[in-house]
This record gives C-alpha cells, structure tokens and sequence, in this order.
C-alpha cells in the first residue's frame, strides 16, 4: 500500500525527481553556463535581437488569438452537452499530434495556394460586387444610396484577399496559433469547470444576461486560468520551428527578411557551427525565462492587489 511517507512514494519521488534532472534541469543549465559568457556578444548583434522582437510579436498575436477563439470554445465545453461535442474536443486537441512540417503546409495549402477555397470565393464575391456597382450607374437615387456600402465592402473583402501569407508575419501567426491555442482552451476549460455553476444559474434567474453572468461570476474565478494559459500559448508560439520552416523562414519586417528566432538559431548551426548556436539558444533561454518571470510577479501582484 502506498502511503504518504512509506517507501514506495519515496522511491517513486526519487525516480521522479533524478528524471527530472537528467532529462530537464541539467540540459538546461547546461546550455545556459556555455552560453551565459557570451550573452552580451549575442544580445549586441542587431539580426538576433530582430528575430527576438519578431518573434515575441508573433507569439504575442498568437496568444491573442487563442484567447479569442479559446475562450467561448472553453466556456462551450466546460458548462455545455451537446451534439458532436466529442467530435469537437476530439479537432480542439488535433494541433497537438500533427507533424508541425504538415502544419506549415496546411497553412500553405488554405491561404497560399490555388487551392484557396476562402480567398477565391472572396474574388468571386468580390467580382460580383463591381458587377453589382456597375448597374447601379443606371439608377441615380439607388446608385446614390448604395455605392458607398457596395465599395467599402469591396474595399474591406480586397484587403483581406490581399493578405500575403508566405514569410509574412500572418504565416507566422496563422501557423503558431493553430499549434498553441489547445493549450490556452484546455487550461481554460479546466478552470471554468472548477466554478460552481449553481452560481451562474441563480444570477440567470435573476435576469442577468450570459455574457453579464460570465464578466461578473465565471470570469473574476479563472482569470488568472486565462492568463496562465495564455503565457502557455504564447511559450508554446516562441519554441516553434517546423511549421515556420515551410510557411515563415524569414518574416518580412521593418523592410527586411528576419528569422524567427527559432529558424535564427538553426541557422546559426547549421551555418556556422555548435558553438555559435549555443550563445544564441542561451540568449533567448534567459529572455524567454526574464518575461515568464515577469509576468508571473505581475499575476502574482494582481493576486495581492
């Protein structure tokens, strides 16, 4: 019988803890003490801290969107039973077992490629618009009321078909966002199931609207569940490689081609050597652990606040 103190439970916490170790600590202070001498030569090169900001931008963007999407998804979920649900949990986690190369090619193959089904309906919508613009020339009071709504739907449709995907920031972020946001939903999820949602059916007696029930019970209770889940996202969005290989090599930013940091770093090895790309893993290990730490005294302030 495992028991609290008894000896199967040390063991196992031993076996755990040397796992631990070998497989997680000492890689990674490892990498850090052979890089932390170089740090400066490292964060003085201009490329480097390019590919840093790029890719703190695009996980930013990427967190972003995993709230948006995420959150009624996770509220769905959590607080409701219904048809295909199994089926939608079941496409939620999908983005976890997918080669990320397929990834890359997938964002490719729906927003780059002949085969975009999304932007060549838009043309053809939009083709129909300037038809539809063209006719109205021959009715004064109609062409007078409806031109300007008939060209600024043409005008809004064409910006989004204009949107480039390849070794564009939108790459980036469409490629990490599909591979992160099951963290941010999954971690949500979970929070929003822990609330008592007697509370919320009481307050929907009262009168008060769903979204007015979420903002004032639901969300005060897992706001900090959102916010780490977010960071979860956003983390997951930085150690991304393989999608931004096929779909974002270079990110066209600020007038130039910049690697994300992660292609920065493979590139460095690949180019130069071992030695290179160790002072820029560690590099971005310290500015990566610098926000986590950050951000979680912010969060913890919050707590206290």
């Amino acid at each position: 019988m495992v028991y609290v103190g008894g000896l199967p439970l040390k063991v196992a916490l031993a076996v755990s803890l040397l796992i631990l170790v070998i497989l997680i600590i000492y890689p990674l202070l490892l990498i850090i003490a052979l890089g932390s001498t170089q740090l400066t030569s490292a964060l003085s090169v201009g490329s480097f801290i390019e590919s840093i900001e790029v890719t703190v931008i695009m996980s930013t963007l990427s967190a972003l969107v995993a709230i948006v999407m995420g959150t009624p998804l996770a509220y769905l979920l959590a607080r409701y039973e219904f048809h295909f649900k199994q089926l939608l949990d079941s496409i939620i986690d999908i983005p976890i077992m997918i080669p990320h190369v397929i990834v890359g090619i997938m964002i490719v193959l729906a927003f780059a490629s002949k085969y975009n089904v999304l932007f060549n309906s838009l043309n053809a919508v939009i083709l129909h618009l300037r038809v539809f613009n063209s006719t109205l020339l021959h009715y004064g009071v109609l062409h007078f009321l409806l031109t300007p709504v008939v060209n600024a739907l043409i005008y809004a449709l064409s910006a989004i078909v204009g949107i480039k995907f390849i070794n564009t920031l939108w790459g980036a972020v469409a490629a990490v966002a599909f591979l992160s946001s099951t963290y941010y939903i999954r971690v949500t999820e979970a929070a929003i199931v822990m609330v008592n949602p007697e509370m919320e059916i009481v307050a929907r007696t009262l009168g008060a609207s769903p979204s007015r029930v979420f903002t004032s019970i639901t969300l005060p209770k897992v706001w900090r569940a959102m916010a780490n889940g977010a960071l979860l996202s956003w983390a997951r969005s930085v150690s991304e490689a393989g999608a931004l290989f096929i779909i974002a090599y270079s990110v066209y930013f600020n007038g130039n081609y910049v690697y994300p940091a992660s292609v920065y770093i493979y590139e460095s090895y690949v180019g130069i050597g071992l030695s290179n790309a160790i002072k820029y893993s560690a590099a971005l290990l310290v500015v990566v652990l610098l926000i986590f730490i950050v951000y979680r005294v912010v969060l913890s302030l919050r707590r206290g606040g």
